[in-house]
């Protein structure tokens, strides 16, 4: 396998820097959340968005099921969407992380 050039790999670390700023975008405007707390990478951080996220499905699950006049699909889309990318991020950044400290941090 050839390696990448020096290009290659600009181009590919500007893709992936693309990607994280439209999901930060998306967030914005799916969640209430300051700037400091969206670009939060902690674990604390993304177990935060995740639960908002949660917690906005769950609102807009009720709305659709109710069938209430404000229930909107493009949201409910939009907010799965975000909610299944926030769990791979998180799951990638647990994988990453040494195993003594998902040890300590799951006690």
């Amino acid at each position: 396998m050839p390696m990448p050039t020096a290009l290659a790999v600009r181009i590919e670390t500007e893709k992936i820097g693309q990607r994280a700023a439209a999901h930060q975008a998306e967030l914005a405007k799916m969640l209430p959340l300051w700037p400091h707390e969206l670009s939060d990478v902690s674990a604390e951080g993304r177990m935060r968005r995740l639960a908002l996220l949660q917690k906005a499905l769950r609102a807009e699950r009720r709305r659709g099921l109710a069938g209430h006049w404000t229930y909107d699909l493009g949201r409910h889309s939009a907010l799965l969407r975000c909610y299944k990318r926030e769990l791979e991020l998180d799951q990638a950044a647990s994988a990453a992380s040494p195993a003594w400290h998902r040890r300590a941090s799951a006690t």
